[in-house]
């Protein structure tokens, strides 16, 4: 193999690096807007305890559904941390590949002239 099929094949192999980054982000994306919505559902809840400041079995309940919510969105939060890590590792090795295969292309080309 010459350096030019080397070199065209390094191209090929770092878009299809590039397309698996792409969808990382984008499932970064969908984490983060996840958090965002549990977030918001909980800041509904508290909300929801404040303005049931009526009776004390009234509040007894909001207050105890919320500390469901709070238990259910910490673990929900603590998978979506794991889930974003993860990901984040996966998107520093494939970043770390195309980095090597971009060098190893560049010499291939450098090499040529």
């Amino acid at each position: 193999m010459d350096a030019r099929q080397k070199a065209l094949s390094a191209l090929g192999d770092a878009e299809a690096a590039r397309v698996k980054l792409v969808q990382s982000n984008g499932r970064l994306r969908e984490a983060a807007a996840e958090l965002g919505r549990l977030f918001a559902q909980q800041s509904a809840l508290v909300a929801g305890v404040v303005k049931a400041g009526g009776s004390a079995a009234a509040l007894s309940s909001a207050i105890e559904q919320l500390q469901e919510t709070q238990m259910s969105f910490n673990l929900q939060y603590l998978q979506l941390q794991s889930k974003m890590q993860q990901e984040s590792r996966s998107y520093t090795a494939v970043s770390n590949i195309m980095k090597t295969k971009h060098d190893t292309a560049k010499n291939s080309i450098s090499n040529i002239r």
